[in-house]
């Protein structure tokens, strides 16, 4: 009924094994645990840092509905659109929050391809110029508001009163479109700019390579853009 003593030494050793087995498995979690983590990069660094201003309650952990304000306030240019599919891969959905590593990961890799750049202020003005081809230097609020909702991917109302409420003259319904570019630009000094960090950051690891990556990761690069430019 208890088994032979042959049979007992046998269940002993496979007993020994799966041990030394779980034992080995333990280690090297251990091990991988105790593996100092790779520093953070600088952009990594600035995300933290203006993610902590919104975490109140310092738990890791901002409310959803200061996704935008949060992502605006690093310099980004995001639509409502695009906000809905950052908030989709982002969210905790249980809990109604941002996870400060989630946004991390996902706002790390959006900057670092350039995704919600804001656009040149010469740019800008090249766009407005199009709506104003008298160049009177203005252009009225209804043409304006026209062209937003029929031109590209359309603003929603909300969008179009934010923007009317500071480009707008209220007496004359006018939009003096150079003074709204003026105050479109926001000065953040370069430090801080999350895409001159990105920038920075592809330029010394540039200059870390040996010269003949160099050479044919700047190759590269000018393909892709050639082939953008193309499309």
């Amino acid at each position: 009924m208890f088994g032979t003593p042959h049979q007992s030494f046998e269940s002993d050793a496979v007993q020994r094994r799966i041990s030394r087995r779980e034992s080995t498995k333990v280690f090297k979690r251990n091990m991988s645990v105790a593996e100092p983590a790779p520093a953070p990069t600088p952009l990594e660094k600035r995300l933290c840092e203006v993610f902590d201003v919104f975490d109140n309650t310092r738990s890791g952990e901002i409310d959803v509905r200061d996704l935008g304000t949060i992502i605006r306030a690093l310099g980004c240019v995001i639509t409502e659109a695009e906000l809905q599919e950052t908030q989709v891969e982002v969210e905790d959905v249980e809990n109604n929050c941002v996870p400060l590593q989630k946004f991390v990961e996902y706002m790390h890799k959006a900057i670092t391809e350039r995704k919600f750049k804001p656009a040149e202020p010469e740019d800008l003005l090249k766009a407005f110029q199009l709506l104003d081809p008298e160049n009177r230097g203005y252009i009225m609020a209804d043409d304006l508001e026209k062209a937003l909702t029929e031109i590209g991917e359309p603003f929603t109302k909300d969008e179009i009163a934010d923007m009317m409420a500071v480009a707008c003259d209220s007496a004359t319904k006018k939009v003096y479109y150079e003074h709204y570019i003026n105050l479109l630009i926001v000065k953040i000094p370069k430090n801080l700019n999350v895409y001159s960090i990105v920038e920075q950051m592809e330029i010394d690891l540039l200059e870390s390579m040996p010269k003949k990556r160099r050479l044919e990761s700047l190759l590269l690069e000018a393909e892709e853009r050639a082939s953008k430019l193309q499309m």
